[in-house]
C-alpha cells in the first residue's frame, strides 16, 4: 500500500515542511463524486501553495450561484469577493491574497442569456490570469464553467500553454467524464496536471479512467480508489483521496 498520511501532514499544517511541494505553474485536478470532501481539499491545497508562494496572484472561480464553503475558505484565505473583472478595490480593507470571481446570476434572465452573462465575466479573470502569469486559477466547479459557461476552450488554453508562465489552472471535478449531451471538461485537465487527487468512487467507467492517467499502473490505481476509506467529519462522510504527483511519479493516501 502507499504511504498513508494525515491531511496536516501531507499539507504542513503542523508547522512542518508537508509533502505538498507547489511550483508556479504546475496544474492540479480533484476528481470525486460530489459530497466527498474535494472543495476542502482543492482549497487546503490552494493554502499550502499560497504559503510557499505568496507572490501567486490567486483567484478562484465560482459558477455556481452559492455555496456556504466558498464563503468560509475565502475569508479563512483572505480572497476578496468580487462580483466582476478587474475587482474593483475595497476602501479600508488591507490588500486581499488573491480573490473570489462570483458573478451575480441574474435569475430573471432565460438560462442560456444567464450562463452567457456569467461565462463573459469569468472569462474575463481566466484571460488575466492567463496573461500575468505566477498565477493559480482555481475552477471548484469545473463542469459547470467548461461546459455551462462555455469556457472549455480557455480552460484548455491555459492548461496547454499556461505552465511556460506559470500560470496554472486548478481544477475540481465531480466525474471523469461528462455526458452525451452537453460534452466533457478538455482531456487536457488529465494530461497536464501535475497533482491529481482522486477521492473514493464505485462507477465502473470513471474507474477505468483513472486508470488511464500515465505514469501509475492502471489495476494498482483501479483497485485503491474503488477501496478508499470513508470518514465522517463535521456531520459530513469524506473520503480519503489517492494523492497522484506526475513528478516522480510518486503516490500516497491523505486523509482528513
Amino acid at each position: 500500500m502507499p504511504l498513508e498520511l494525515s491531511g496536516a501532514e501531507f499539507f504542513g499544517e503542523d508547522d512542518t515542511p508537508g509533502y505538498f511541494r507547489y511550483e508556479p505553474g504546475e496544474h492540479l485536478l480533484v476528481v470525486e463524486p460530489t459530497g466527498g470532501g474535494k472543495t476542502f481539499l482543492a482549497y487546503r491545497a490552494l493554502r499550502a501553495a499560497m504559503r510557499q508562494h505568496p507572490e501567486l496572484s490567486v483567484v478562484s472561480l465560482m459558477p455556481k450561484p452559492r455555496d456556504p464553503s466558498t464563503v468560509a475558505w475565502a475569508d479563512a484565505l483572505n480572497l476578496q469577493e468580487t462580483e466582476s473583472w478587474p475587482p474593483r478595490r475595497k476602501l479600508l480593507r488591507a490588500k486581499p491574497a488573491g480573490h473570489v470571481l462570483w458573478p451575480k446570476h441574474e435569475m430573471g434572465l432565460p438560462p442560456a442569456a444567464r450562463r452567457e452573462a456569467i461565462g463573459k465575466i469569468l472569462r474575463a479573470g481566466i484571460d488575466a490570469q492567463y496573461r500575468a502569469g505566477n498565477s493559480i486559477t482555481f475552477v471548484d466547479d469545473a463542469h459547470s464553467a467548461a461546459i455551462f459557461m462555455g469556457l472549455n476552450e480557455h480552460l484548455e488554453e491555459l492548461l496547454v500553454n499556461g505552465r511556460s508562465g506559470g500560470a496554472a489552472c486548478w481544477l475540481a471535478l465531480q466525474k471523469p467524464s461528462g455526458s452525451a449531451s452537453t460534452g466533457s471538461v478538455s482531456s487536457f485537465a488529465y494530461s497536464s496536471a501535475t497533482h491529481i487527487f482522486l477521492g473514493r468512487d464505485n462507477d465502473a467507467r470513471n474507474i477505468r479512467r483513472f486508470g488511464e492517467i500515465g505514469g501509475f499502473d492502471p489495476a494498482r490505481v483501479e483497485r485503491i480508489v474503488r477501496n478508499l476509506r470513508l470518514y465522517r467529519v463535521g456531520g459530513h462522510t469524506v473520503s480519503e483521496k489517492l494523492a497522484l504527483d506526475q513528478r516522480g511519479p510518486f503516490m500516497c493516501l491523505v486523509g482528513p
